[in-house]
């Protein structure tokens, strides 16, 4: 005896977004975009203190991708969010640059 998936699970892609490292060298740090259709993306980076230091535009045009973001090193070391958004979808995630 097998079992199908459920109709409603075929359909429905997990979408997923990662950066990384979390501890940034060398002011670059790497976006990996998973079963996201095509869109720009902008790519935020905040001090603490919700400054906005940096914002890049990111053209993505396959499912599946990776994109190298690199920062201005002018950039001082520190604690930063990362905030990704596209459509009506926002991401943030903390980094630490070295």
């Amino acid at each position: 005896m097998s079992t199908l998936p459920q109709p409603d699970r075929l359909n429905k892609r997990l979408e997923r977004i990662t950066v990384y490292p979390t501890l940034v060298s060398q002011k670059k740090f790497w976006l990996q975009l998973y079963n996201i259709e095509q869109c720009v993306f902008t790519v935020h980076l905040y001090s603490l203190s919700g400054q906005q230091v940096f914002k890049h535009f990111l053209n993505h045009t396959d499912l599946h991708s990776t994109h190298t973001i690199q920062l201005p090193w002018d950039i001082p070391r520190g604690i930063y969010k990362v905030a990704i958004r596209y459509g009506d979808t926002h991401y943030v995630q903390p980094i630490v640059i070295d």
